[in-house]
C-alpha cells in the first residue's frame, strides 16, 4: 500500500448547532446549539479520513503558536496519522472557520486565514523523498512513529493486514496538496512556488494530487489567472479532484460548465486524471490518453489500460444529508486510498462515492469500505451512459464501452 502525505491548507472548525437557519438581526440574542470544535481544512479532512480507510497518512501544514494552535495539534493527535509535518510559527495566528451548517442545506463559511498564509512547500519534497527512501520495515530507529499503522486501527472493511504500514511499498508516495487556491504564498507570483513544488514532488518520484477549493472572487485568490497558472503546472498533476463550485469561483469566464465539460478542460490543461464532483449529481472523471498516462507517475503508467482515455460516473449513495461540511474531502480521501489500496480506476471512483456518502450521511468514514462494496447506485443512466460490472457508469466515450 502507498502511503500520502496530505499538505497545504488546515483550520479549527467552529460548527455550532442550528435547528433551523439562524437570523443576523442586530441586537437581538439568537440561540443555538453546542458547539462543536473540530480540526479543519483539507489537511485535516482529507488526511484523517485517509488514516481511517487504512492508508499511512503524514500532515504537513503551518499552523499558529497560539492557543487554537495547541488546540489544533491534540485534535489532529487523536488520529492514526503521523502530525510531526504540522509546524507552529511564532507570531502567526492559527487559522480557524466559523461552519454555519444546517441540516438539508448546503454550508457556510466564516474563514480566517491566519498561519496558512505562510505555507509555501518548504519541506514537503524532503518529507516526500525520505519516504521513497523507507525500506518498510527495515526504516530507521527512531522513524518507527512515522507513517504509524493507520491500517490497524481503521476498522473493518480495510484490505491490508493489520499492522501492515508501508512495509516493503514505501517508495513513490502519493502527495494530496490540499487548496493551492487559500494559501497565498504559492499562488502569489504567477503561482512560482506552486509550480515549482508541484514539478519537484513528481521528480522526486511522488503520484501528485491537488485539491481545489472556492474561492471568494473579491479576493487576491480571486485575481489569480487560474487557467493559466493550471497550463503551467497540471502537466507534473497525476490527479486533480475539483467541485463544479469551485471551477465555476475560478474560471468565471467559463462559469456554467457541465461537470464533464470542466473534466474535460483539465484533462486539455495537462492532468492526467480529472475528477470532477457535482453534490447531489455525484462525480465525473475523466482521464487522459495513454500518452499522456505514459508521462504520469509510475503508480498511473504501471495500470496503464485501466487509466487511460476513460469516462466514468458514480452517482450519490445517499440521500440522507445531515452535513455537507468536508464531503468534497472525503471524496478525494477514498478516491487517494483506492489508489494507495491499487484498486484501479472504477474502485477508486466507487470509495470516493462512499466516502462522501458516509460523510454527508453521518457515519464514520471508515465505512465507505463497506459501502463501496455493498451499495449499488441508485441513479440511472445518462442519455448514452451505460453501467458495466463494475457498479460505475460509463460514458459513450470510454475504450471500456
Amino acid at each position: 500500500m502507498k502511503p500520502v502525505i496530505v499538505a497545504g491548507h488546515v483550520c479549527v472548525d467552529l460548527t455550532p448547532a442550528f435547528d433551523t437557519p439562524p437570523a443576523m438581526e442586530p441586537g437581538r440574542l439568537i440561540a443555538v446549539g453546542p458547539l462543536a470544535l473540530t480540526a479543519g481544512g483539507c489537511v485535516s479532512n482529507t488526511g484523517l479520513a485517509l488514516a481511517s480507510l487504512g492508508v499511512p497518512t503524514q500532515l504537513v501544514a503551518s499552523a499558529g503558536a497560539d492557543e487554537l494552535g495547541r488546540v489544533l495539534v491534540a485534535l489532529l493527535a487523536t488520529s492514526a496519522a503521523d502530525t510531526t509535518g504540522i509546524t507552529c510559527l511564532d507570531g502567526r495566528s492559527t487559522s480557524y472557520s466559523i461552519v454555519v451548517d444546517v441540516p438539508g442545506r448546503d454550508r457556510t463559511l466564516w474563514h480566517h486565514i491566519g498561519a496558512n498564509s505562510a505555507f509555501d512547500g518548504s519541506g514537503v519534497v524532503d518529507r516526500i523523498e525520505a519516504a521513497a527512501r523507507l525500506p518498510g520495515a527495515d526504516r530507521p530507529v527512531g522513524e518507527a512513529s512515522t507513517w504509524r499503522g493507520a491500517a490497524a486501527t481503521a476498522g473493518a472493511g480495510v484490505d491490508a493486514a493489520p499492522g501492515a504500514g508501508i512495509a516493503g511499498d514505501a517508495c513513490d508516495p502519493i502527495l494530496h496538496l490540499g487548496y493551492p487556491t487559500h494559501l497565498p504564498a504559492l499562488y502569489a507570483d504567477g503561482g512560482a512556488a506552486l509550480v515549482r513544488l508541484v514539478h519537484d514532488a513528481r521528480a522526486a518520484g511522488a503520484t501528485v494530487s491537488l485539491d481545489m477549493a472556492e474561492i471568494d472572487p473579491a479576493s487576491e485568490a480571486g485575481a489569480v489567472d487560474w487557467e493559466n497558472l493550471m497550463a503551467q503546472t497540471l502537466a507534473s498533476v497525476d490527479v486533480m479532484k475539483a467541485s463544479v463550485d469551485d471551477l465555476d469561483a475560478m474560471l468565471p469566464h467559463r462559469s456554467g460548465l457541465e461537470p464533464i465539460a470542466w473534466a474535460d478542460l483539465l484533462v486539455e490543461l495537462g492532468v492526467a486524471v480529472a475528477l470532477v464532483t457535482a453534490g447531489a449529481d455525484g462525480l465525473y472523471v475523466r482521464t487522459a490518453s495513454a500518452a499522456r498516462i505514459r508521462a504520469a507517475s509510475r503508480l498511473l503508467r504501471d495500470a496503464l489500460p485501466d487509466w487511460a482515455s476513460r469516462e466514468i460516473w458514480a452517482p450519490p449513495f445517499t440521500t440522507h444529508v445531515v452535513r455537507t461540511t468536508g464531503a468534497g474531502d472525503a471524496a478525494a480521501a477514498g478516491f487517494l486510498a483506492g489508489l494507495a489500496h491499487g484498486r484501479g480506476l472504477a474502485g477508486s471512483a466507487l470509495l470516493s462515492a462512499a466516502a462522501a456518502a458516509a460523510r454527508i450521511s453521518g457515519r464514520p468514514i471508515g465505512d465507505a469500505h463497506e459501502l463501496a462494496v455493498a451499495i449499488e447506485p441508485a441513479s440511472g443512466p445518462r442519455s448514452g451512459w451505460s453501467i458495466g460490472p463494475d457498479r460505475v457508469y460509463h460514458g459513450p466515450r470510454d475504450k471500456e464501452v
